[in-house]
């Protein structure tokens, strides 16, 4: 366990966004709620506003309240002292956010589950990097929270979700990382709308933030978090200084009603910051596979298999041979057929699967499968000689002094 004390805070945050994942805990009580504040592997494209200038943007915004409607979605309350999910609960807030924003409306019922994500993904209580809760996003979709209820407990299996969670799964085209300026923030906050973002937790803020807007005063550091930023205002403090309005996910009774307001560069509040685009939906599932229902070992077998995109997204085809061993075809126009060949070694019984992947990501449910078996391959001589080795030869070659 790595202790942080007053005089250390400079050196954390340097340390904080080059260590892999460690729990970051001045008390066992907190150790259950942390995130890896690690952006180095990030490889998507930094967002560039072109629709919102500096000179464009008002001083306030907040999406709780804009044109009298409201576009966020309630507080929730991850059980912190349970599970470190934060990483769930940030990254959700966005989306939730986001897709009342696609449908143009703000009284669209939006709660997507954290529990979904908590038992499906590499992350668990113990926490999980930022970067790899947003590809994870983008790979594997949201689903709401009455297919698969938050119970705050990393245990129970994936395969506790609704059997029809498919047909309710909601995706992304694509998640971009805002550059860490306050300028870039506001543009993107009010184009794009709730922003996930994540930031260092110190004493003076767990657990004891009651309101106003946050500075950092005393205290360790105490882990790594991760919020949704729903606004901000430039008109409180000195020149060139404001604050941001924050949804957390420690319930209604910490904070103010839940929510939270912390002045600009306190807590590298703006070093991890992303916004989503779409909205994206899930390749449909493939039909089984075409091809033959027997053949022999070592003998290339081929086979077919077509899908669709809704969105008309190009497809990447999966096929799983039955033996532990994939292959993936190039991307090709939705509705255009592949084929794929395969041998097999062994002498069994196998069932041919497949699925597709969309151009951001997302995949379908895999086929019915189509059945096969493998037998011994026989290959017969054209003639009684015909690999008979050295008899054969000599047999030849005497026969041509007849």
């Amino acid at each position: 366990m790595i202790q942080y004390n007053c005089m250390q805070r400079v050196i954390g945050l340097l340390l904080i966004s080059l260590l892999i994942f460690v729990p970051f805990s001045v008390s066992s009580m907190r150790e259950n709620n942390h995130v890896s504040l690690r952006h180095s592997q990030e490889s998507t494209e930094l967002f560039v506003y072109e629709t919102i200038s500096d000179n464009e943007l008002p001083d306030r915004w907040d999406w709780r309240d804009v044109g009298g409607q409201d576009w966020t979605t309630p507080i929730k309350d991850q059980l912190q002292d349970v599970c470190g999910s934060c990483w769930a609960f940030g990254s959700l807030g966005g989306l939730e956010a986001a897709v009342k924003l696609w449908a143009n409306d703000s009284e669209l019922d939006v709660d997507l589950s954290e529990q979904y994500m908590v038992s499906c993904s590499p992350g668990s209580c113990s926490g999980w990097y930022w970067w790899s809760t947003m590809q994870w996003i983008k790979n594997h979709g949201a689903i709401p929270e009455s297919c698969f209820p938050y119970q705050a407990d990393d245990s129970i299996p994936c395969e506790a979700k609704c059997e029809d969670w498919r047909d309710h799964l909601i995706g992304v085209e694509e998640y971009k990382k805002v550059p860490a300026d306050a300028a870039a923030i506001q543009a993107a906050l009010v184009e794009y709308g709730p922003l996930p973002a994540s930031m260092t937790v110190y004493e003076d803020f767990y657990p004891n933030y009651t309101g106003g807007v946050y500075r950092y005063t005393y205290g360790d550091l105490v882990f790594g978090h991760c919020i949704t930023i729903v606004g901000y205002d430039t008109t409180w403090g000195e020149e060139d200084e404001g604050y941001w309005i924050c949804k957390n996910s420690w319930g209604t009774e910490w904070g103010e009603d839940g929510w939270f307001r912390i002045a600009y560069g306190e807590c590298d509040m703006e070093k991890g910051v992303y916004y989503y685009t779409g909205p994206n939906d899930a390749p449909a599932k493939p039909e089984p596979p075409l091809g033959p229902s027997r053949g022999g070992t070592y003998q290339q077998l081929t086979f077919s298999a077509v899908s669709s995109d809704p969105n008309g997204d190009t497809l990447r085809y999966c096929f799983d041979w039955g033996e532990g061993n994939t292959s993936w075809s190039t991307y090709v126009a939705s509705g255009e057929p592949v084929q794929m060949s395969y041998s097999w070694r062994e002498r069994d019984s196998y069932q041919v699967h497949v699925k597709v992947k969309d151009e951001h990501g997302l995949e379908s449910d895999w086929s019915d499968p189509l059945s096969l078996r493998i037998a011994k391959h026989q290959s017969f001589p054209s003639s009684p000689w015909q690999n008979q080795g050295l008899l054969y030869r000599l047999f030849v070659y005497h026969s041509s002094f007849r």
